[in-house]
């Protein structure tokens, strides 16, 4: 399995950056994680939209999804020249209906909503979600294969759920939204520091950390990290691939 970063900001991209996407691969099968602004042209680098067997947004805050507006026109008009006929499936939370209703376009998505008291099986792979703490209904991701397993944490505070949901991943992919100096009570995201927490918890084998607010210097975000997780601990980076 291998896990391509797209985008890594939020909640807005940096100069030339773009915002949370991910792509899962293993053997032939392709899930696209979120696709907020910036991040289809980044998908189109390196994958046919043909070969997605699956979209899945954690929630529906505008840079998880932006680009997701755009896709549909992409996919749609494809549609409708017959380049394709079959919808791709988008798992996504139910709680904002009207911009579920605006992902509809032509055919396609076939859009089902997120229940984390059912696994979902894309291909050779199973998908579980976790629900976090955040503003709008959210989730952790999990994704399997044969022998390695893959959490994301989505947008969230901090919670009990995400170091049980993360436990023992082969790669834990964290938002880092904050700086502990910067975190407040309200919060919705988790800083630096605690995604250390939460990994150093869960007994992850590798932290990949993302979700970076462009204005911050990453070394510092590193640093923090690093306080609080000492095993293998990296910054993610945009279009980098990383083989779980």
């Amino acid at each position: 399995m291998r896990l391509t970063v797209l985008g890594n900001n939020g909640p807005y991209p940096s100069p030339g950056g773009a915002c949370s996407g991910y792509l899962i691969e293993d053997k032939d099968t392709k899930i696209l994680v979120d696709c907020g602004n910036g991040v289809l042209s980044r998908l189109l680098k390196v994958c046919d939209l043909e070969q997605i067997d699956g979209i899945i947004l954690s929630h529906l805050h505008s840079d998880h999804i932006s680009d997701i507006f755009i896709l549909k026109y992409v996919l749609g008009l494809s549609k409708k020249r017959e380049y394709s006929n079959k919808p791709i499936p988008l798992y996504a939370p139910s709680d904002d209906k009207e911009t579920l209703n605006k992902f509809e376009f032509n055919n396609a998505f076939k859009i089902f909503s997120i229940n984390e008291n059912e696994k979902v099986q894309i291909n050779d792979l199973e998908v579980s979600f976790k629900k976090m703490t955040h503003p709008v209904e959210a989730y952790a991701i999990k994704i399997e294969s044969e022998n390695k397993t893959f959490v994301y944490s989505g947008d969230t505070s901090y919670n009990e759920n995400i170091s049980k949901f993360a436990h023992n991943a082969d790669l834990f992919l964290c938002e880092a939204g904050v700086l502990e100096e910067d975190r407040t009570e309200d919060t919705p995201h988790l800083s630096a520091k605690q995604a250390g927490e939460v990994a150093t918890k869960a007994a992850v084998k590798r932290l990949l950390l993302t979700h970076f607010w462009p204005e911050y210097k990453q070394e510092r975000i590193l640093e923090e990290a690093k306080e609080t997780f000492d095993s293998i601990l990296e910054l993610s980076e945009q279009m980098k691939t990383y083989y779980i």
